[in-house]
């Protein structure tokens, strides 16, 4: 039998804890800018719907996934090397909001 439970210590830590969580809004918010800023004006009037999207997803995993898009969009506007790149450039934002193992797969498909 534990004398103290898993979610007992959990909940002190949060509330005694003044890190940062990985899911916060602002955790998020300079990911967000900086995407919106790589999609940029003519990303955005070719693809609204995903200007709207990155502007209000909530999760660092949508917008690590969003990412493909993003790609599609700026390949069609500089072409496909300069599009990866740009995303690529990116990819550092997500370090330490997301788990290594997807860190890790990005690196090993350049």
């Amino acid at each position: 039998m534990r004398w103290i439970k898993p979610g007992l210590r959990n909940s002190i830590s949060a509330l005694l804890g003044t890190e940062l969580r990985k899911d916060s809004p602002e955790a998020l918010e300079p990911v967000r800018q900086a995407m919106l800023a790589a999609l940029g004006q003519e990303g955005a009037k070719l693809n609204p719907r995903l200007k709207n999207r990155l502007l209000y997803l909530h999760d660092v995993h949508a917008l690590w996934f969003a990412r493909s898009e993003m790609v599609a969009v700026l390949s069609s506007l500089h072409g496909e090397a300069k599009a990866v790149d740009t995303i690529m450039a990116l990819s550092h934002l997500f370090q330490g909001l997301l788990p290594q193992s997807l860190m890790d797969s990005c690196r090993l498909r350049r």
